[in-house]
């Protein structure tokens, strides 16, 4: 395979693939899983510094986030949950930045037993878009969908991921879940005006992935994680 034809199969520029072969940008999550179907071999041959081998040939995006977090969680504690990311709404992350997040320092909280250990993680909140539920700095406390089954209940808190230009821009937004006869509606828990506006999900399209056309492009939409609880930070105190 030349450079020409891996760079297209990575959907990326020659420029960027050949960084990639000079170890200038990292081969990590996404383009892992995306790198071991191109190559055909096991995502464990080239996660490396990931760690854990897995039979699953194609790790989704989360799973390789959660593996990562838990790998350094395991050298702090045997009873802490492994953060692997930030959640804010607006906020839109190049698929490099959004992989190459700061180390989260992770929380002393013990896995759900409803649900396998392996399938829960942190978030971290960042800004207001559910200030009713959790406030910035606060922890959410989440479970993967896909692997443990989940279908959305109206009420629930879920984990929202945005992907647009080919997945090359990526953001993770936690929004309330509600179904009516026509759509389903995720709305952010919020009393601040910026955060009033729901995303619409159009009738017939499965409640965990589906794709919204936007002006300037469609945005792929998935519904990653379900929220069982929030851990709360012992806030900064400023005198009265």
């Amino acid at each position: 395979m030349t450079q020409e034809q891996a760079a297209v199969a990575f959907g990326l520029s020659k420029g960027g693939y050949i960084k990639i072969e000079d170890g200038d940008r990292g081969l990590k999550a996404e383009r892992i899983a995306k790198a071991a179907e191109i190559f055909k071999v096991q995502p464990a041959d080239i996660m490396g510094e990931l760690g854990g081998a897995t039979s699953d040939p194609s790790p989704s995006f989360e799973d390789a986030l959660l593996e990562r977090a838990r790998v350094a969680t395991a050298e702090s504690g045997a009873d802490l949950l492994p953060v692997i990311g930030e959640v804010a709404a607006g906020r839109w992350l190049e698929i490099d930045d959004f992989v190459d997040e700061p180390a989260f320092d992770p929380v002393p909280v013990r896995p759900d037993p409803r649900w396998p250990a392996e399938h829960q993680y942190g978030l971290l909140v960042r800004g207001e878009s559910i200030n009713r539920f959790a406030v910035d700095g606060d922890v959410l406390v989440c479970v993967t969908a896909i692997p443990t089954r989940y279908r959305p209940k109206d009420g629930d808190l879920v984990i929202v991921e945005l992907r647009r230009n080919a997945g090359l821009l990526r953001q993770r937004t936690a929004k309330r879940y509600l179904r009516t006869e026509t759509h389903v509606e995720l709305w952010p828990d919020s009393d601040h005006e910026r955060w009033q506006k729901p995303i619409i999900i159009p009738k017939g399209l499965t409640p965990l992935e589906f794709f919204l056309e936007e002006e300037g492009g469609g945005i792929e939409a998935e519904i990653v994680a379900f929220v069982t609880s929030a851990v709360r930070q012992v806030q900064r105190w400023r005198r009265p």
